[in-house]
């Protein structure tokens, strides 16, 4: 069973329950000890993915595709990036990409800290006119817009309306470089380098529309062989042998450090804000904005994986190495601000910073959500847990009893499938 995120190896699965116990938007379900995936629900997380022990889940995404020769390629390299390479600076990263055919090799870094600057005019003027509710969310993560989509959907208002960094690059930067080579917009292709194969499919529900600039997009871990193969080559060239035109990386630690939990509210002029990484954590602090209890706060920070985006799914060594390796670039670098304010401001006047749609407008193109349960499922549900009074066990193939109650009512189980109900 594929959704646009995994792919279930039938052949490998032994049927052992882990992968629904840490799903947590309870997409998969063990039918014929076989795991199959309600790919309406599924959103990309990789939590199956890495609790599978028999490697039968993976991820829905291609090979590293050659790139177009006959094309212009540009890398936009997440800044995560850099943190996998122990020992190489963020412009050895840039100089590998250029020998592995890459034409540019654009570094995200001064569009984080732009994306930076842009929260805080928004949070700064909300606090006079309270038009978006608090706490603000952080609209960076694909994961948990769409668990808040799916699941939360009354909580999308929270969500803060502006583009991802890697949206802010977007046609700017294919009309800027399809000028200066004299070819056409199309014949320039952008690489998202990405730890997250969530933002892959970034035009399923629109939550990240302006990321479906990005032409293509390749994981971490794909990239990652190749890429170490060209710097180890060229570690001890001279670098004057090497035009750094169009990669070269502005020194500073923002870039790099944004891959970490809390990395994003870093250095942003905000004391009410907090940064929560991991589902299950995740999961409680939303249901707490849910009952009004953070208002107080006015920016969350969420990223889905643990230690932030250094724990993505597409990511190549360990998170925490990675994050070492962030520590030191902090420590070479620092975090000093290095964006204009004066020239960034007129931009935000200008709406530059704003997604086309704002999350609150999309609860109904949501076209994954599921069909809301009438008033007789609802009683359906709670009759058929009070007769089953469970214990979660798990044997039905739903993680849950609840869960399980739930598909009889919505017609994806049946209640013999229960063994209690099986047993009278």
């Amino acid at each position: 069973m594929t959704s646009e995120y995994i792919v279930f190896e039938e052949k490998y699965c032994t049927g052992c329950t882990q992968c629904i116990r840490a799903c947590p938007i309870k997409a998969i379900r063990i039918k014929n000890n076989k795991a199959v995936c309600i790919t309406s629900l599924c959103i990309g997380c990789g939590e199956c993915i890495r609790v599978c022990p028999e490697g039968a889940i993976s991820s829905a995404i291609s090979d590293e595709e050659p790139l177009e020769k006959e094309k212009i390629n540009v890398a936009i390299v997440s800044p995560i990036l850099y943190a996998q390479f122990p020992g190489f600076m963020p412009n050895d990263v840039l100089l590998g990409l250029k020998q592995m055919g890459f034409d540019h090799a654009i570094d995200l870094s001064y569009y984080l800290e732009m994306f930076q600057y842009a929260v805080e005019e928004f949070i700064a003027r909300n606090r006079k006119t309270n038009m978006a509710p608090w706490p603000l969310i952080s609209p960076i993560c694909p994961v948990v817009n769409q668990l808040i989509a799916i699941k939360y959907p009354n909580l999308l208002d929270h969500i803060l309306p502006l583009k991802h960094p890697a949206g802010l690059v977007g046609n700017e930067i294919r009309k800027k470089l399809s000028q200066e080579h004299g070819v056409k917009e199309e014949d320039v292709i952008l690489y998202h380098i990405t730890p997250c194969f969530s933002k892959v499919v970034s035009d399923r529900s629109g939550l990240m529309a302006e990321l479906s600039y990005m032409d293509k997009a390749i994981g971490i871990n794909k990239i990652y062989p190749g890429l170490l193969q060209k710097m180890e080559e060229i570690k001890d060239f001279e670098l004057n042998l090497f035009p750094y035109e169009h990669f070269s990386f502005a020194p500073g630690a923002r870039g790099p450090m944004w891959g970490m939990s809390g990395g994003e509210i870093a250095g942003m002029k905000l004391e009410k804000v907090i940064a929560v990484s991991g589902f299950k954590e995740i999961i409680a602090y939303i249901e707490k904005i849910e009952m009004g209890l953070l208002k107080d706060m006015e920016y969350i920070e969420f990223r889905a994986c643990s230690e932030g985006c250094l724990g993505g799914p597409l990511t190549a060594v360990d998170r925490y190495l990675a994050k070492s390796t962030v520590q030191k670039f902090l420590k070479i670098f620092g975090i000093g601000r290095r964006v204009q304010r004066k020239k960034v401001h007129m931009l935000y006047e200008k709406g530059w910073f704003f997604s086309e749609l704002k999350p609150s407008e999309l609860a109904d193109s949501y076209y994954l959500k599921q069909t809301p349960l009438t008033i007789e499922d609802i009683k359906k549900i709670e009759n058929l847990i009070s007769v089953i009074q469970g214990n979660d066990c798990g044997a039905c193939g739903a993680p849950d009893c609840k869960t399980f109650a739930e598909d009889v009512a919505r017609g994806y189980a049946d209640v013999e499938d229960c063994f209690k109900m099986r047993q009278g």
